[in-house]
């Protein structure tokens, strides 16, 4: 989402919001299979939505959600998603640390 929202559009912005999507749909549908799957043609409307949001046309269903949901929703809490990236990197270093400490004893 950073490479996307930044001034610089060299990037290939159409795969990346895909791969956002795709990204988010995802985990949505890992904590949801169990009960979507009982759903009579689950799977073949899967493959219709991922199509449809990787579909080069006016009409891609990437960029419609992004837009729509996941980019208003990332721009009102990007500060608190940027705090807990940055406690969990804090995190790491400091693990990283303290095995690099004690591997040396």
């Amino acid at each position: 989402i950073k490479a996307i929202e930044s001034p610089n559009k060299d990037d290939d912005t159409q795969w990346l919001t895909y791969w956002v999507v795709y990204g988010v749909f995802s985990i949505a549908e890992f904590f949801s299979d169990i009960f979507l799957s009982w759903f009579p043609f689950y799977y073949m409307l899967k493959c219709g939505f991922l199509l449809w949001c990787m579909a080069p046309s006016p009409s891609n269903g990437a960029e419609f959600l992004y837009h729509r949901i996941i980019r208003p929703f990332f721009l009102k809490h990007e500060a608190q998603l940027d705090n807990v990236v940055k406690d969990l990197k804090d995190k790491a270093a400091e693990t990283a640390d303290t095995i690099a400490k004690e591997g040396e004893e």
